[in-house]
């Protein structure tokens, strides 16, 4: 009974010992859990961040918005233009034999040019032949490419022999003088149809609205906006109101605010343009690179070429831009393919060649995720390390090696220096797309434009919050289908 009851006593000691030493060491565990006052302020800083990134990213978007709706709000006042017959443009006509006769179908036009030893009609310029107008595309030894139907008019058939109209276009002149009392401005013949009633003209310092159109002349309000009313003498130019509008800046073709043409498509397109050229430049060989790295090199080889392949990130863009136009157009391909110096393909390919690094570091992360032992079961299944890589390694780091290349389009969309350097400095629509000519994208047209001397509150000066405001939004939504593809295909290993 005693021995029981010793122990029951030693037993109960024990416990209470265990209890005790349990207890102590949940403690120094708890205690150690506690944030340190080196960590807490790395938690703040961290916080700091976030906040000041968001805060940063709500400022510019804000920011943004506010200059593009003022751009859309601006105005432009432009000298309102006719078309005239072009004097100075030796004479030409069709081909008098029945090849020079044209269908409503034709582009290409046989001409006579006399004794003339070239065809004198440059591409961009406008022609006539009877009612219908065309522009020159292409000029070649004895005929020209043309686009049909152009400015409204109608393409039809024409017969041999029919006489060319080389067209310009000049300003328009009021015809007769305007007193302070008058309110009817007479014009040239059949240059009324281009205005239209509710369009606002301005004549040198005074602001007018068209009230209507009767034949060649405008009815108008005169003195808007508080603007003095007075004479103004025959030839005196009329200047026409032109605001963009959402409609004409998604869907125009031409890009010069300073003439009322408000189309983002060139810039837009001469960006995508090059971002194309240079993802099928850097998608194969940063992709390659990060198999071989990640499949093939040894160690030691990967610790000397990969530090090799990370110095193409330190090279400062400007320098690239100088290769682009240097080495690789006037060294390359100006003597393969006789391209213009200005060319977005050159600058398309060396924007791939900066982005190589990008791609190929993220994809070798994301190869490097893959377990060893998905690998492993491949080789015992018999298949080849070509196949594994084709068949385990590719498809499990399927998001990984997307999300590189989303970013890697997303660095080349918003590129400055190599395009505004080698890919030219005007806007130019080209459909089908031409790489062997100049084009402006978005940032080359920023850099450019933003640093000229352009008054504030001026539609030049808005024009570019809203080519800032397009750009941020291709690239928000180039992140975020990087964001979906990287949760929507990732694999989870244990």
């Amino acid at each position: 009974m005693e021995q029981a009851i010793e122990g029951t006593s030693y037993s109960n000691e024990r416990s209470r010992l265990l209890t005790e030493a349990l207890g102590k060491r949940a403690e120094r565990t708890d205690i150690g859990k506690r944030a340190r006052p080196g960590e807490r302020i790395i938690l703040i800083l961290l916080f700091a961040a976030g906040l000041l990134s968001i805060f940063t990213t709500a400022f510019i978007v804000i920011f943004l918005g506010t200059e593009a709706v003022g751009f859309f709000q601006s105005r432009a006042w432009i000298y309102a233009k006719m078309t005239v017959v072009d004097q100075a443009v030796p004479p030409v006509s069709l081909r008098s034999d029945a090849e020079g006769a044209v269908t409503s179908t034709d582009t290409s036009l046989l001409l006579d040019l006399g004794d003339q030893p070239r065809v004198p009609l440059i591409p961009g310029t406008l022609i006539q032949i009877g009612d219908e107008i065309m522009r020159v595309v292409e000029r070649r030894e004895r005929s020209i490419i043309v686009e049909r139907g152009y400015d409204g008019t109608e393409a039809v058939a024409h017969e041999a022999g029919l006489p060319i109209l080389a067209l310009k276009e000049d300003t328009v002149k009021i015809t007769e003088a305007l007193g302070e009392e008058d309110v009817r401005i007479a014009l040239p013949e059949d240059v009324a149809d281009s205005f239209a009633v509710g369009d606002m003209i301005h004549l040198e310092t005074e602001t007018m609205r068209i009230a209507a159109i009767e034949g060649s002349s405008l009815v108008v309000e005169r003195g808007l906006e508080d603007t003095p009313v007075r004479a103004y003498p025959a030839n005196t130019v009329v200047q026409v109101e032109r605001r963009p509008t959402l409609l004409t800046y998604l869907t125009g073709t031409r890009w010069q605010p300073q003439t009322g043409d408000f189309g983002v498509l060139p810039l837009v397109e001469s960006t995508f343009m090059t971002t194309f050229i240079a993802i099928l430049t850097a998608l194969p060989v940063g992709l390659a690179a990060a198999i071989y790295l990640s499949e093939y090199a040894t160690q030691r080889v990967r610790a000397i070429l990969n530090p090799i392949l990370e110095i193409l990130v330190g090279v400062p863009t400007v320098v690239f831009g100088f290769f682009a136009l240097q080495f690789v157009t006037i060294g390359v391909l100006r003597p393969l393919f006789g391209v213009d110096i200005y060319n977005t393909l050159s600058a398309g390919l060396v924007v791939g060649i900066m982005i190589v690094p990008t791609i190929a570091s993220m994809s070798l992360d994301a190869m490097g995720s893959v377990p060893r032992g998905l690998r492993e079961a491949s080789y015992g299944l018999g298949a080849t390390k070509l196949e594994t890589i084709a068949k385990v390694v590719l498809p499990a780091s399927l998001s990984g090696v997307v999300a590189a290349v989303i970013l890697g389009i997303s660095r080349a969309v918003g590129e400055t220096m190599i395009v505004a350097i080698a890919a030219g400095a005007g806007p130019n629509w080209t459909f089908p797309p031409n790489f062997t000519v100049g084009a402006e994208t978005m940032t080359g047209h920023i850099a450019r434009i933003s640093g000229g001397d352009l008054s504030y509150q001026s539609v030049d000066y808005s024009s570019i919050f809203s080519i800032g405001l397009t750009l941020f939004i291709i690239t928000f939504l180039l992140t975020q289908v990087s964001t979906y593809i990287t949760r929507r295909f990732r694999e989870m290993y244990e």
